[in-house]
């Protein structure tokens, strides 16, 4: 673990590791301990792929004070699997919605079924928020599916949308520009400002997706408090 003063209010810890889901347990492991261990410090804690960010009460204590303590500690790294939950995600992949699914899978020289088979076939894991409130990194897809962003950012990405970049999958909570390949759609809300838990997963969590055709998804869309299944 690396730390870095970030602002007048808030640290920065970076973790390095080779493997990226090993790094992403170990962060989620460290954040815990830190959110018990000081809050009467902290007002927030923010986990990215391979950092952690901190915020503090700066009248309480300062950020070299923070860290010093926190190095104290001598929190060990564990890589350990997570037992979060598992959420299944209702997903249309229908071309009406999955505007990019066609020219991927030419771009990809596989079927638009094999594409969908092959997405849907893992279950993810959620390894950070962030780029809009309650927007999921997930990863790692197959190796198939891995790409570059979109040459060109689409301006009118749709909620619920599900899309590729790089070797992640990801959900767009609300309408969006973008740059990932649109190749289905959920008719769940991913983001709800008036819950207390506005973003029902959480980093340590798992996404598996589940395929409905155009019609569910129209029939499911009407329903405004409709919450996914998780085991």
């Amino acid at each position: 673990m690396e730390f870095f003063v970030y602002s007048e209010d808030s640290i920065l810890i970076k973790f390095s590791y080779k493997t990226e889901n090993k790094i992403f347990n170990s962060i989620f492991s460290v954040k815990k301990k830190i959110e018990l261990d000081f809050n009467k410090y902290i007002t927030d804690s923010v986990q990215s792929i391979n950092s952690l960010l901190i915020i503090f009460k700066k009248n309480k204590i300062s950020s070299e004070q923070l860290i010093k303590e926190i190095k104290d500690k001598g929190y060990k790294i564990n890589f350990n699997k997570l037992n979060g939950k598992i959420w299944e995600i209702p997903v249309c992949y229908d071309p009406v919605y999955a505007k990019d699914l066609e020219e991927f899978s030419k771009s990809k020289n596989i079927s638009s079924s094999d594409l969908i088979k092959i997405h849907k076939s893992k279950i993810y894991d959620l390894l950070s928020m962030g780029f809009l409130p309650g927007f999921m990194y997930l990863g790692q897809t197959d190796k198939q599916l891995h790409c570059e962003r979109k040459l060109e950012p689409s301006l009118d990405i749709k909620k619920g949308s599900i899309g590729l970049a790089l070797d992640q999958t990801c959900i767009y909570p609300q309408d969006s520009p973008g740059g990932w390949h649109i190749i289905g759609v959920s008719p769940l809300n991913f983001f709800d400002i008036e819950s207390k838990s506005p973003c029902f997963a959480q980093p340590g969590d798992k996404i598996e997706f589940v395929e409905i055709s155009i019609k569910q998804y129209e029939l499911m869309k009407k329903d405004r408090l409709l919450k996914p299944n998780f085991r």
